[in-house]
């Protein structure tokens, strides 16, 4: 069984409490999923959608969603709209 990774600092605590920042595990763990999401999705090193897509991220994160498959789900969307208003991906 796979076990489910939160972001959160508290366990037992399905959304971070926003404190207007991220600590270092939080952070690189955010920095992880925007990677490999930009890799999976072929948008490589300076891709236009790569700088829309981590200020969507924070945003995201800051706005109490910290499951990685929850913030990968939203990210999905984010990225059809970018393709969709700028026609890049």
């Amino acid at each position: 069984m796979k076990e489910s990774i939160t972001l959160s600092p508290n366990q037992g605590i399905s959304a971070m409490t926003f404190r207007g920042i991220a600590d270092a595990e939080q952070l690189a763990t955010l920095t992880r999923i925007l990677d490999d999401y930009c890799e999976l999705s072929g948008m490589e090193g300076t891709h236009p959608a790569r700088e829309h897509l981590a200020r969507r991220l924070i945003a995201l994160f800051s706005g109490g969603i910290d499951s990685p498959d929850d913030i990968k789900m939203a990210l999905d969307g984010i990225a059809r709209d970018f393709q969709a208003n700028h026609g890049v991906m």
